[in-house]
């Protein structure tokens, strides 16, 4: 068994007694009796470890056997880490939520109807995303057998009927070129997020670094699949607008690429200004919506867009108004 810094493991009395100390410090992993080798000490130590690495020097260790406890060992595994980055922060948010309403409350004290009631409380989308949330987590430490039953398994929450981000249409696109001519930082984000398909989160991050034999491809954040875009002549013209040895194409007043958030506010500014309902989104979409009309199949869009099912794909470019688009995109409105 290797030894693991920090960690300090006594047999007293026909009793195995676990403790992380550092420093001053002793502080209990709460899981005694167990044998050094069970997996769940071993889950409780990156828990405690995780928090004197990465955590501030006044973060408290939790009760044992509580939902906050739980929640430390699971956000110490390699579950958790594997998720994408945008992923972690969205669950993140939700679990301080409930950490600050329920973390002292006794893991033997979590029912299936309490989630269950808890969930429909809030209701609508959200609800649904909670639930992703505490799925993970509770079934992490059902396998640890820290608890016996999980009490989100077989939960379920409808996802409310939505046709999700507006579409940019034609209109709504010729109206903010209209307002935003190029040269304009607002046009320059809305062309490169319409002749992309990226995403906020990807959009930033793009340069001349992605461009190589004619194709620009990059790995999109949140599903870490490949996205290959053809540098058509208006992307090559939009391309050469942008600073030539600069990180990214898109630099804020400072020379620094924005955030993901700087730049939806930015363009939701913007796109507000020429009375568009639509947002970065809805350009990924009307992006999936002109390669359709160009002829492109489902397959060649799915590896531009970087989904990963042909659904996805399917659902962007079912109802739009497609010859306006393609038109319009291609100089012809």
């Amino acid at each position: 068994m290797r030894k693991l810094p920090f960690l300090r493991s006594k047999l007293r009395r026909g009793r195995w007694f676990h403790t992380y100390r550092r420093g001053d410090k002793e502080i209990s992993l709460g899981v005694h009796g167990l044998h050094p080798t069970d997996p769940r000490v071993f889950a409780a130590y990156c828990a405690e470890h995780a928090r004197w690495e990465d955590k501030p020097p006044e973060t408290v260790t939790p009760k044992s056997n509580t939902f906050a406890w739980a929640l430390d060992i699971y956000q110490a595994s390699p579950a958790w880490k594997k998720l994408a980055p945008s992923t972690r922060k969205s669950r993140d948010a939700i679990f301080r939520r409930y950490v600050a309403a329920q973390g002292n409350r006794p893991l033997s004290q979590i029912r299936a109807e309490d989630i269950e009631a808890a969930l429909l409380a809030v209701g609508g989308h959200a609800a649904v995303n909670e639930l992703k949330a505490l799925k993970p987590m509770f079934a992490h430490v059902r396998k640890l057998r820290l608890i016996s039953v999980d009490p989100t398994r077989g939960l379920k929450m409808e996802r409310p009927t939505s046709e999700g981000f507006p579409t940019a249409g034609a209109e709504e696109i010729a109206a903010y070129q209209k307002l935003w001519p190029v040269g304009t930082i607002e046009r320059l984000v809305f062309d490169l997020a319409l002749y992309t398909g990226a995403a906020r989160v990807d959009l930033v991050k793009l340069g001349r670094k992605n461009i190589a034999d004619g194709i620009l491809s990059f790995r999109r954040q949140k599903t870490g699949v490949i996205s290959e875009v053809p540098m058509t002549r208006e992307l090559r013209s939009i391309v050469a607008r942008t600073p030539d040895i600069a990180p990214a194409f898109l630099l804020n007043g400072k020379g620094k690429p924005y955030t993901a958030e700087g730049l939806g506010n930015l363009f939701r500014e913007a796109a507000k200004a020429a009375g568009m309902v639509a947002r970065l989104h809805g350009l990924r979409k009307a992006f999936c919506v002109y390669w359709a009309e160009q002829g492109a199949t489902t397959h060649q869009i799915a590896a531009m867009a970087g989904h990963l099912t042909l659904a996805e794909v399917e659902r962007y470019t079912r109802a739009a108004d497609r010859r306006k688009m393609v038109k319009l995109l291609a100089g012809d409105a």
